[in-house]
């Protein structure tokens, strides 16, 4: 009878250590996920232009949209890398209607809003040059990056700290900013924000002044300027780029 009383509250004991052990790898289960969530965010990655307006055309004849759909493309896989989710807007070259764009990005509760595009110049600037056969116009006076954030941006401080740590981590990997859209001429003359890393006011674009959340365009490079386009067409440079606007997110703290 003993034997049987002692084997009763083994089998006990033994049943109460799996249901202690099950509750603790439950917790320790719950705190990785909690962990994983307080290091996920949401990031719109909006791709600038679409098939119908695919923006301006580099030196070679490549139309803007598939320089800014490549960038992006690799700016999400480099946020999915850094563990930051991401998810992309006009990667079909569908959204005509920029207001679409910024009410994609509030239906999805977005922490920050970056629109990928890439750089042209005045029409006055422009020579012409023979590739391929076809005479095509460039600019090889203007290079390198700038930045758009919006004074009519409900987060406006968020969105100008967010673009100077984004152009400050640029120029730490060798890129420049370029100051002709500070020119006083019509198609230019914009306010700088932040000299020193590229950062312009641009107050009426609406996929920067209709967002609720801190939102910033990049002008990754001016791909009418010969040397500009064909540096932008490689992938590292476009992986350097996407670190550098990656960087630039964490060091804003946006998504704390």
């Amino acid at each position: 009878m003993m034997v049987v009383k002692n084997a009763a509250l083994t089998l006990k004991m033994e049943i109460m250590n799996l249901h202690e052990l099950k509750i603790l790898m439950l917790a320790l289960l719950i705190g990785v996920y909690q962990g994983c969530l307080a290091n996920t965010y949401s990031v719109a990655v909006d791709i600038g232009h679409s098939k119908q307006n695919p923006g301006a055309t580099s030196a070679r004849g490549k139309p803007e949209f598939d320089f800014n759909r490549d960038l992006a493309s690799i700016l999400q896989q480099v946020l999915s890398a850094d563990n930051i989710m991401s998810f992309s807007i006009g990667e079909h070259g569908d959204i005509v209607d920029a207001k679409q764009r910024s009410a994609i990005a509030n239906a999805q509760n977005a922490r920050f809003f970056v629109s990928i595009h890439h750089d042209s110049a005045q029409l006055k600037y422009f020579k012409i040059w023979r590739w391929q056969d076809i005479d095509r116009p460039y600019c090889d006076q203007f290079s390198g990056f700038s930045l758009f954030v919006s004074r009519k941006n409900p987060q406006l401080q968020k969105s100008l700290h967010c673009a100077r740590m984004i152009g400050q981590a640029l120029r730490q990997k060798g890129f420049t900013p370029t100051h002709h859209h500070a020119e006083p001429i019509a198609g230019e003359n914009r306010t700088w924000a932040d000299q020193q890393n590229g950062v312009y006011y641009y107050d009426n674009l609406a996929v920067l002044k209709t967002t609720n959340m801190p939102a910033v365009l990049i002008e990754a490079g001016v791909i009418v300027n010969r040397n500009d386009e064909k540096m932008l067409e490689q992938f590292s440079t476009r992986h350097r780029i996407a670190s550098a606007i990656i960087q630039g997110i964490r060091d804003c703290k946006v998504l704390d």
